[in-house]
């Protein structure tokens, strides 16, 4: 159903908790609810209990749609039955957004995320019109807002903002893969982690919340313009910060 999937390619701000998933995902609903978006009623879900990497794993996975009291009970873990996997809200000019859970692996929680059309976001800078470009720093603008207030409700240790990219979790961040797009993490993190991160960035000027720290590395989300991302450093970063969150040490 179109009411779960935005027009492409997706924009994609996510953050890793953690703690219950289900919890998370509620509390990502809350966070978009509270930006005035309008729930559509349209949830995927599938029975409880099952395990999955990625949401199509699930073969007795359905959607449904639901009124407004069952909306919100199904969001926040009522159903005793079943469990959310996505759910649909209209935002106006954003189109469909999507709050979802992204790709897991056994033992740990699923990423969950807020997801839109990344519009003109989806286009090099070069070939902007005067419209792509007020628009791209008008979402680019709502997606850090949203960040910020998921990592301030989740608690998240860590996000990003990304296009077309997916949010590793911390066993894959051990095992090779990196973060994409804008990382964010938690100021709860040890300072040798966001150390390397900030070398991976080099001249780009994060931005500090008291949820945490954002190293914005690309336009239109960055000030001025920032330096090329240091891919190497970028994947030791990474790494550490998979390190630093083994099952057992800090969270």
């Amino acid at each position: 159903m179109d009411a779960l999937y935005p027009d492409p390619p997706h924009l994609t701000i996510a953050v890793w908790v953690a703690e219950n998933e289900e919890l998370t995902f509620g509390r990502a609903c809350d966070t978009v609810g509270e930006l005035g978006l309008v729930p559509s009623g349209v949830v995927e879900v599938a029975p409880r209990g099952r395990q999955f990497g990625m949401v199509q794993d699930l073969e007795d996975r359905s959607t449904v749609l639901l009124g407004p009291v069952e909306f919100e009970s199904m969001l926040h873990g009522g159903d005793p039955v079943s469990r959310s996997l996505k759910a649909g809200y209209r935002g106006g000019r954003l189109g469909t957004v999507v709050v979802e859970h992204l790709f897991g692996t056994d033992g740990e929680a699923h990423p969950v995320a807020v997801s839109v059309s990344a519009d003109a976001l989806g286009l090099p800078e070069e070939l902007w019109k005067a419209k792509d470009r007020k628009a791209a720093y008008k979402l680019a603008g709502w997606a850090t807002d949203v960040l910020r207030r998921l990592a301030g409700r989740t608690g998240a240790v860590y996000g990003a903002i990304a296009v077309e990219e997916t949010l590793p979790t911390p066993s894959a961040l051990r095992t090779g893969a990196s973060i994409a797009g804008l990382p964010f993490l938690s100021a709860e993190l040890p300072a040798s982690v966001l150390d390397k991160f900030h070398a991976a960035f080099g001249r780009t000027q994060p931005v500090h919340w008291a949820e945490g720290t954002l190293f914005p590395g690309w336009k239109p989300f960055a000030q001025g313009n920032p330096a090329a991302v240091d891919r190497a450093a970028l994947a030791a970063a990474s790494a550490a910060l998979g390190n630093a969150l083994t099952v057992g040490e800090l969270w």
